[in-house]
């Protein structure tokens, strides 16, 4: 008996897996078009903090705000520090619009970059966008949110001596922080520039000073990252989810942004 339990899991969760890629391939066309519909890949915006609600809010698949998932009561805090969102190659600004919502409802002033297109360029080309729109508004020492490449944007902004007073704490989702083996042979020349002996990914990986202020969360089964989100000297976290854009409105997710930036201001 347990012999066959044992031997139906494996293809059990080689279905669940399947399933869960095509869900996440599902959810990436979904963000991209929503994109699109809202006009948020081209046109800058600085987004002000809302009215903050009595319990925090979690992304819904049709990208409303919902109740449905719960990550803890919301209490008041000290002043929230500006959020920025850097999105992963090939994904306009809008596609972290769930996200950038419940920011919002949270009292964030959210910074989105839209400079930054289809995040084709190369790491140090977005950093220095980045950077730019940054110093343009006046910030200084914002919290970042990343997704993907965004993370790899994110941690030059916290290392390079001109911008590292910029950002201060990051908190990166699916980022290939240990870069990807076969990224050298992918078919375009941005997706190639994450393979771990990379000269931009081998600076990132020997910059050990920033990791403690960054949390990284990883997927359980991530198809294109793998495990490769792992930071030594960060708090690395892994959910339970099989994708790298669906983790993208998992109440876990949420709930360790929540803890994220609760952790900063009750430091602060």
């Amino acid at each position: 008996m347990e012999t066959a339990v044992q031997t139906n899991a494996t293809p059990r969760r080689a279905l669940a897996v399947a399933r869960g890629v095509v869900l996440d391939a599902g959810y990436a066309v979904w963000r991209h078009a929503a994109s699109l519909a809202h006009g948020s890949i081209t046109e800058p915006r600085v987004h002000a903090p809302k009215a903050a609600a009595s319990r925090p809010l979690a992304a819904t698949a049709d990208g409303a705000d919902s109740l449905a998932a719960e990550v803890g009561p919301t209490r008041p805090l000290a002043a929230k520090a500006d959020v920025v969102l850097i999105p992963g190659i090939y994904e306009p600004a809008g596609f972290m619009d769930p996200l950038r919502r419940w920011l919002q409802r949270r009292g964030h002033r959210v910074i989105v970059l839209p400079e930054l297109g289809y995040n084709r360029r190369s790491i140090p080309e977005c950093a220095a966008l980045a950077a730019a729109r940054l110093r343009e508004l006046g910030v200084r020492n914002a919290v970042v949110v990343a997704h993907s490449k965004g993370g790899l944007i994110g941690k030059l902004l916290m290392t390079a001596p001109d911008t590292e007073r910029l950002v201060s704490r990051m908190l990166a989702v699916g980022t290939p922080f240990e870069g990807t083996r076969y990224s050298r042979y992918a078919p375009t020349r941005p997706l190639r520039s994450f393979y771990p002996e990379h000269p931009v990914m081998g600076l990132l990986a020997k910059n050990l000073e920033v990791n403690s202020r960054i949390v990284s969360v990883g997927a359980d089964v991530d198809p294109l990252v793998g495990r490769s989100t792992g930071l030594a000297g960060a708090r690395n976290i892994i959910l339970p989810v099989t994708g790298h854009f669906r983790i993208l409105e998992d109440p876990g997710l949420f709930e360790a942004v929540d803890d994220f930036l609760r952790a900063g201001e009750q430091a602060g």
